[in-house]
């Protein structure tokens, strides 16, 4: 899920937000339209469906009443009352950014294989770093549905 938010402040330590988008509202990104300069939160949708439901109504100008959400200057997702909003992070990929492997380049990658897997012990540690990549994936992609 992202969230878009202009980077000029409409208030001191506001920034307003002028589009959200999930996968699973089937909806094309808004990159293309947004022609001010802007930033964007990321927030994972499958372990925030409630918070992407109630981000789908932010903007309530048509009632004349404020936005419910803003970002602060920090980057961070608030509510109307300053409130800060959290979110639940996906383990997986929190799992997956801590491994040694994350940010490798291929050649980084195959460098990292010739030097540290050199016997059974160590390949078995290998596939299971491998292996958790892997389940990650499919998760991510939803494959097994």
């Amino acid at each position: 899920m992202r969230v878009y938010y202009l980077d000029a402040e409409y208030e001191t330590g506001k920034h307003k937000i002028v589009e959200v988008w999930a996968e699973f509202w089937g909806l094309t990104m808004p990159d293309a339209h947004i022609k001010e300069p802007y930033s964007i939160l990321e927030f994972d949708e499958f372990y925030n469906r409630r918070l992407a439901q109630r981000l789908i109504h932010n903007n309530r100008a048509f009632y004349d009443l404020p936005d419910k959400f803003y970002v602060d200057g920090n980057g961070n997702l608030r509510e109307q009352d300053g409130t800060l909003v959290t979110s639940n992070p996906n383990p997986q990929k929190e799992e997956y950014k801590l491994s040694a492997l994350y940010g490798l380049t291929q050649a980084q990658l195959e460098t990292y294989i010739e030097n540290n897997v050199a016997n059974l012990t160590e390949a078995k540690e290998f596939l299971k770093k491998l292996s958790a990549v892997v389940l990650w994936l499919v998760k991510q992609s939803r494959l097994e549905e």
